[in-house]
This record gives C-alpha cells, sequence and structure tokens, in this order.
C-alpha cells in the first residue's frame, strides 16, 4: 500500500456529501496513488472540515467512509460512507453513491 505520511486534502463542492457531489485533491499531483487505509481531510465549501477514510481502493472505484459532523450553520450530517470514482479529470473524485453502513 502507498500510504502518504499524513491525510490525503481534498475540497468538496458543497457543505456535505451526495450522489453526484466532487472531491478536488488539493495535493500535488504525482507518482502517489489513492489506497485502501488511507486518510482523507475533507474541507467542506463553509469552511468545515472532517477527516474520512478509504475502506477499498481500485482504479475505477473507492469506498470512504465519513464520520459524523455538523456544518458552520450547526446542522448535523451523518456518518456515510460512500462509493466514489474517478471525476473526469486528474484529481477529481465523484461521489456515486450511498452504501449501506458496516
Amino acid at each position: 500500500m502507498n500510504h502518504p505520511a499524513k491525510p490525503w486534502r481534498f475540497a468538496a463542492s458543497h457543505t456535505h456529501l451526495y450522489p453526484g457531489a466532487l472531491l478536488r485533491c488539493l495535493d500535488a499531483p504525482g507518482r502517489a496513488q489513492l489506497a485502501a487505509g488511507d486518510a482523507l481531510q475533507v474541507a467542506f465549501s463553509d469552511g468545515t472540515v472532517a477527516l474520512g477514510r478509504l475502506r477499498q481502493a481500485g482504479p475505477d472505484a473507492a469506498v470512504l467512509q465519513m464520520p459524523g459532523h455538523r456544518t458552520r450553520r450547526g446542522t448535523p450530517v451523518a456518518a456515510r460512507t460512500w462509493r466514489v470514482t474517478p471525476g473526469g479529470e486528474a484529481g477529481l473524485v465523484r461521489v456515486q453513491g450511498r452504501l449501506a453502513a458496516g
């Protein structure tokens, strides 16, 4: 596995994740690839940050587990597990759908 020393940094296109949401990698492109077990620090559009973890990772899809958090306005966002896929350009990931917890 190719685990970076620090969490991967991503910016979300909204205050929470949902099917169709985009995540843009903020780390410089290089040879490193996402791997199962990697931590992802997700900065949401309202400035809040949550630390998720990849449960599975492959070339065409990954499973991202995100903890519950609150938006800047205090709205609770429940913990969720998401299927994510490449977003069509380097450094871009698209949320495809929610997976059952477990």
